[in-house]
């Protein structure tokens, strides 16, 4: 059945997911959270359009939230005005974005007292992906919350996994984030190397295309960043934000994280090196900017 849904966050992934939910027939109010968002195209596709974040919250049985970090989605709950005192019992609100797990289980208990179900739903993929519908959610929460948000899941996702009780989805994302974003550090670092010592940017592809090195993330990476391509699918800023709450999950949980921890100290360098808006890539130009390269190669990938 077709739910009434709530959309906070139509940014980048944002916009794609909530099309494919007008497109199973949800009817979808998205929260214009700032003056000048530009949302005509999701009016015409059949979104509505509202200002008042206690209108989301009453009008709607599930709120979605695809926001920048645990302080939006906090805000966006607990603050004046917020969803935890606007939505009935029996609502339920799914966090799509990547959140601190400590701040999910102190959202989902407060949410509680008022009988409002909370699931935390991170995804993996690109802005691309959400437009085709072809996300891959990891979902923490009750079983039966999930099951029965399945059919918003199977609207916006091709891979749909529920991975276990509530902060479980946003631990199981920060540790994938925590692996790509290790490897686009090691192809940032290394690849000025290269550079500099005059390595044929397409030889060292193909190498290691056929060799251990070689993952998703260097097949997409590398091409990109040879061709001078840094357009924006994931900011450095939320690189930075996911190692920050990953490495908070380690002192929680009082397990050393020191390669964690290394690479937040890398990111910390190039967020302060104004870096922070570009896309995670473009941390291959902190250490371009140390070796006096820049990366380029012909034919890379092809």
């Amino acid at each position: 059945m077709a739910e009434t849904i709530g959309f906070l966050g139509p940014g980048l992934m944002g916009r794609g997911i909530v099309k494919n939910l007008l497109a199973k027939d949800h009817k979808v109010t998205v929260l214009a959270h700032r003056e000048g968002l530009q949302l005509d195209e999701l009016v015409s596709a059949g979104a509505t359009v509202t200002k008042s974040l206690a209108e989301v919250g009453e009008r709607n049985s599930v709120v979605m939230l695809c926001v920048p970090s645990s302080r939006e989605v906090e805000a966006a709950i607990l603050g004046t005005p917020g969803l935890f005192r606007s939505m009935r019992e029996g609502s339920t609100i799914i966090d799509l974005s990547t959140s601190l797990p400590a701040s999910t289980r102190m959202l989902a208990e407060r949410l509680a007292e008022r009988k409002i179900a909370f699931l935390d739903a991170p995804m993996t993929g690109t802005p691309v992906h959400a437009n085709a519908g072809e996300l891959n959610l990891m979902i923490g929460g009750a079983k039966e919350v999930y099951e029965r948000c399945l059919p918003i899941f199977r609207a916006i996702a091709k891979n749909i996994i529920y991975v276990g009780r509530t902060s479980h989805g946003n631990i199981v994302k920060l540790i994938n984030n925590f692996l790509g974003q290790l490897t686009n550090a090691g192809i940032a670092e290394v690849l000025p190397l290269a550079a500099k010592a005059g390595v044929d940017m397409k030889a060292l592809f193909d190498v290691v295309k056929v060799s251990g090195g070689y993952s998703r993330w260097f097949e997409g990476t590398v091409p990109a960043i040879c061709r001078r391509d840094f357009k924006v699918t994931f900011h450095l800023k939320l690189a930075h934000k996911d190692m920050n709450y990953i490495s908070q999950l380690g002192r929680e949980y009082n397990q050393p994280l020191p390669m964690v921890n290394a690479l937040l100290g890398v990111l910390d360098l190039a967020k302060a090196s104004g870096l922070g808006d570009e896309n995670s890539s473009a941390l291959v130009k902190l250490w371009e900017r140390v070796a006096q390269v820049e990366v380029r190669g012909e034919g890379v990938g092809q």
